[in-house]
């Protein structure tokens, strides 16, 4: 279980040791989305799965993606946490084969609740699945400079003392993070409606590369 006296190393630790314990209740989430698949006459198709470990009750989210019916088999799989700590809600995604995690703490929702979504009705673990629903297969970033930082320092004033590190973009908007060895901490996001003309220039290179990795993964079925 996660505790508030925990560091984001001990975080990334116990999220990484608890999902082993899970293995079988992902095996049973395969198969039920194997059965959906097949039965589905909509594609692309996605599910997620809510699985609370045995001992230690921490939350995770298997989320399953077939971009056509053949890929039943091997579809895509991304696995989050969501834990709470007393100021709020987080949410820990994994990547398992680089043993990283990218953790979204409780002001990136706030923002993301206000600049994108502008629902005052939705819990805050609501705001949450909402977010993995439109953005849960990843990012495309790029190291931050000045401009970046700039641009971060604007819509941020309270933190502008952060450095940092990268800058990303998803289907949504763009986000900026702090890279802290094999953890990244994603601080913020911000539509592109919120942009002046020279900010979206900035940022334009960083969306055609999350455009182009997205029409590699998804093809024809990526509609931008």
């Amino acid at each position: 279980m996660i505790v508030s006296s925990m560091t984001l190393n001990e975080i990334h630790q116990e999220l990484f040791s608890d999902l082993r314990t899970l293995e079988s209740k992902i095996d049973s989430c395969h198969r039920d989305f194997k059965r959906k698949v097949l039965k589905s006459t909509t594609y692309p198709f996605s599910l997620s799965y809510d699985c609370r470990t045995k001992l230690k009750k921490n939350l995770f989210v298997v989320n399953l993606y077939a971009s056509k019916r053949g890929d039943f088999a091997k579809p895509l799989i991304g696995i989050c946490g969501i834990y709470n700590r007393p100021e709020g809600n987080y949410l820990a995604a994994l990547a398992l084969e680089k043993n990283m995690t990218t953790i979204f703490p409780p002001h990136f929702f706030k923002r993301y609740r206000e600049r994108i979504v502008k629902e005052v009705k939705l819990s805050n673990e609501e705001i949450i699945k909402h977010y993995l629903n439109r953005n849960g297969w990843g990012f495309v970033a790029a190291p931050s400079n000045a401009k970046y930082q700039g641009v971060y320092n604007i819509f941020e004033a309270e933190m502008n003392d952060t450095n940092l590190s990268f800058v990303c973009v998803n289907s949504e908007g763009f986000c900026f993070g702090e890279k802290l060895g094999n953890i990244n901490v994603i601080k913020t996001i911000i539509s592109e409606d919120m942009l002046i003309a020279d900010q979206k220039v900035v940022f334009a290179q960083l969306k055609a590369g999350f455009e182009l990795s997205n029409k590699s993964m998804f093809g024809a079925r990526y509609s931008g």
